[in-house]
C-alpha cells in the first residue's frame, strides 16, 4: 500500500451558489461551501479536526491514534481512514455495545485497520477519568507512549488549529458574505472559522447551529477556544429537532426538498439541522435578512445518513 503525505488533503473545495424558491423569496444569496466533496472518505470539517493531531502525532513519532464515538461517528469513520491512507495505526472507543454488531461506519472502520474497543454508556460517560485510557491501552497492547489521544469530535486545540484552514478551501475572500452558517457538534469548526473570520471577514458574523440538546454549556467551550477573544459568533440552541442525531418530519421533509431542488445532499444530523435554522430565521427576520450574502458551511457527515431513514 502506498502512504499518501497528509498534505494531499490540502485543496481548493467548490463553493455552490444555490437558489430555492423560499431563498428567492427572502432576496437572499446563498453559497454553500462543499467540504463534503473535499474526499469521499476523509469527509468535510472532521478532516480540518484531524490534520493537525495526525501531523502532531507523526512529529511526535506516534504509530498510534485513539479518539472515541459513537457506532456512526462520521469522526471515527474519518479517523480511520486517515490512518490507513497516511499510515498510522488507529483505536476507536466506541459507545455501546459490541453485540448489537457492526454498523457500516464500524465495518469502514475495521476493514482500514482501526482496533475497535467498546465501553457501555455508563463507562463512556466517564470517558475522561485519568484511569481510563491506560486501562484501554492495557487491554489494547499498545504503549502510552506510541500513543497520541484526540478527543470525541477531535475537538481540541490542535482541531481548532484545522478549522482556522476551512474558508480557505473556499477562497473566501473579506466581503463576500454577511453571514456563515455551520452545524455546532463540539465547539471547534465554530471557534476555528470565527477565528478566521475575524482576522479576513471583521463585518461578517459566524451562526453555529447547535445539533444537541441543552448545548449553551458550548459557549463556554467555544469562548475557552477563542481565548474569549471574540464576539462575532452566535451560537443557535433551539433547533436540535430532538437531540442528537434525532429528527422530525418537518426537517426530513426539508432535507428532501432542498436536495430535489439543488441536488445537493444533506444529513439530518448536521446539515440539515442548520438549513432549517437558516429558513427559519429568514421567516422570523424577513427585513433584516433581505439582500443579505450568505454562505453554509456544508460540513460533510454524509456517510452518517446510512444510519438514518429520510
Amino acid at each position: 500500500m502506498v502512504v499518501e503525505s497528509i498534505s494531499s488533503l490540502d485543496r481548493q473545495v467548490p463553493v455552490q451558489p444555490v437558489c430555492t424558491q423560499w431563498l428567492a423569496e427572502a432576496g437572499v444569496t446563498l453559497n454553500i461551501l462543499r467540504l463534503d466533496e473535499l474526499d469521499p472518505e476523509i469527509s468535510g470539517n472532521k478532516w480540518y479536526k484531524l490534520k493537525h493531531n495526525l501531523m502532531h502525532a507523526k512529529a511526535q513519532d506516534k504509530t498510534t491514534v485513539l479518539s472515541f464515538g459513537g457506532a456512526w461517528s462520521n469522526h471515527i469513520h474519518a479517523l480511520a481512514a486517515a490512518g490507513h491512507r497516511f499510515g498510522m495505526a488507529t483505536i476507536g472507543v466506541i459507545r455501546g455495545e459490541p453485540s448489537a454488531g457492526l454498523t457500516a461506519t464500524l465495518a469502514d472502520a475495521q476493514r482500514w485497520g482501526m482496533q475497535l474497543q467498546y465501553l457501555t454508556r455508563a463507562e463512556y460517560r466517564r470517558k475522561n477519568d485519568s484511569e481510563l485510557i491506560p486501562r484501554l491501552l492495557a487491554e489494547s497492547g499498545v504503549s502510552a507512549e506510541q500513543v497520541h489521544v484526540v478527543p470525541e469530535g477531535g475537538s481540541n486545540l490542535l482541531g481548532v488549529v484545522g478549522c482556522r484552514d476551512i474558508l480557505a478551501a473556499g477562497a473566501v475572500s473579506p466581503g463576500d458574505y454577511d453571514e456563515i452558517w455551520l452545524a455546532c457538534g463540539t465547539g471547534a469548526t465554530l471557534a476555528g472559522t470565527a477565528l478566521t473570520a475575524s482576522e479576513t471577514m471583521p463585518d461578517a458574523r459566524v451562526k453555529g447551529v447547535a445539533v444537541l440538546k441543552g448545548a449553551d454549556f458550548l459557549r463556554a467551550d467555544i469562548g475557552r477556544h477563542t481565548r474569549q477573544a471574540l464576539s462575532n459568533w452566535t451560537l443557535l440552541t433551539d433547533y436540535h429537532h430532538g437531540g442528537y442525531a434525532r429528527t422530525t418530519e418537518a426537517l426530513r421533509l426539508l432535507i428532501t426538498s432542498f436536495e430535489q431542488e439543488t441536488t445537493i445532499p444533506l444529513d439530518p444530523v448536521y446539515t440539515g439541522k442548520v438549513l432549517f435554522a437558516l429558513k427559519d430565521s429568514l421567516r422570523k427576520h424577513a427585513a433584516f435578512y433581505r439582500s443579505k450574502r450568505l454562505l453554509m458551511v456544508h460540513t460533510g457527515g454524509l456517510q452518517g445518513r446510512r444510519g438514518m431513514a429520510l
